[in-house]
Order: C-alpha cells, then sequence, then structure tokens
C-alpha cells in the first residue's frame, strides 16, 4: 500500500484511520441565546463556538481545511460522495408554550432555506416537563444532492411552541469513497 500525504502534513499507509474520524460540535448560546421553533419549520443553529466543541478527530484529510459541520451557515458539510456518517443531535427544551407533543426533526438535503428534500425525518415526544434534554441520533450516507447542498437540520412543532437553549451535533464519518 502506498503512504498517503495530508493537508496537515501526517504520512500514513493506514488509509481506514485516516480517512474516518469525528466532530463535536456545541452552540456558544449568545447569539441567539435560544430558538423558539413552532409550526412552521425553522433551522437549527449551531455556531461551533460553544466550549466543548472538538475538531482535533476530524478525518486527517479535511483536518485544519475544512470541517463535518458549517457553523456559520449551519449546516453539515460531508467530505465526498459515497461516504457515510452517524450523527447525533442533542437539544435542551428550556420550555414549552401552548401545549405542543411532538417535536419534528428533519435532515433535508435541498439547500433551498426549507425543506425540500428531506432525507430523514424523526417525530420527538414532549411529554416531559421543561427544562429536559433530547438525544437523536441515525446514520446518513452522501451521494451527490448532499454534497452539493450539505445537510439543513430543521425543526417544527404540532401545536404551540418550544425554546430550545444547549444545542450541538456530533457527526462521526463511518466509511469512505476514499477507502
Amino acid at each position: 500500500m502506498a503512504t498517503l500525504s495530508y493537508p496537515d502534513g501526517a504520512n500514513s499507509t493506514d488509509t481506514v484511520t485516516n480517512l474516518l474520524g469525528w466532530g463535536n460540535y456545541r452552540d456558544g448560546e449568545t447569539a441567539p441565546a435560544t430558538q423558539t421553533f413552532t409550526s412552521t419549520a425553522s433551522k437549527l443553529q449551531i455556531d461551533s463556538l460553544g466550549s466543548t466543541t472538538n475538531e482535533a478527530y476530524l478525518p486527517v484529510e479535511i483536518r485544519g481545511i475544512s470541517s463535518l459541520w458549517d457553523g456559520t451557515n449551519d449546516k453539515i458539510t460531508p467530505v465526498a460522495v459515497g461516504d457515510s456518517y452517524d450523527l447525533r443531535i442533542d437539544l435542551t427544551v428550556a420550555s414549552k408554550a401552548s401545549n405542543p407533543t411532538i417535536l419534528t426533526l428533519q435532515l433535508d438535503i435541498g439547500g433551498t432555506g426549507t425543506p425540500s428534500i428531506v432525507v430523514v425525518s424523526r417525530d420527538i415526544g414532549l411529554s416531559k416537563t421543561a427544562p429536559f434534554t433530547i438525544s437523536v441520533g441515525f446514520p446518513i450516507f452522501c451521494l451527490s444532492t448532499f454534497k452539493a447542498n450539505g445537510g439543513d437540520v430543521f425543526l417544527s412543532t404540532d401545536t404551540g411552541s418550544v425554546e430550545i437553549s444547549s444545542r450541538g451535533i456530533f457527526l462521526s464519518r463511518n466509511s469512505s469513497a476514499n477507502a
């Protein structure tokens, strides 16, 4: 097997070790400190400025030059067509108003600012008394539309509203089209 060179200067004959990796992104909770979601789907904002954001273990081929999450545009940025990922979204429900019972999470790859090509949809029960935490995880894969547009996370309620304070996303690249 040939030795590979990577942007951060690493060299390795172990392609799997260097192609896989993860990033953990937390919101700084300052602008905005919280987000309120209603029955109209809105994009989840995670600015990557939280103290536990960690990119030290990204895949070596993007380490130091790119990320798995774009904290400016609030979207997943996959590395290559053919990759697969596991992701986990962590949220704290700070309060509820007008009795919402379901929070719908949608992963959209349409890139239009509203859900247009939803590839994953999850309904999350809101029966607990706020504040409480939610974690939602699932696998995803990347083809050309996802690579071109990235992945936006949208949230909406069935009725009323939900205020979300702490928010974060963990992304792990499980397989690489380049392996």
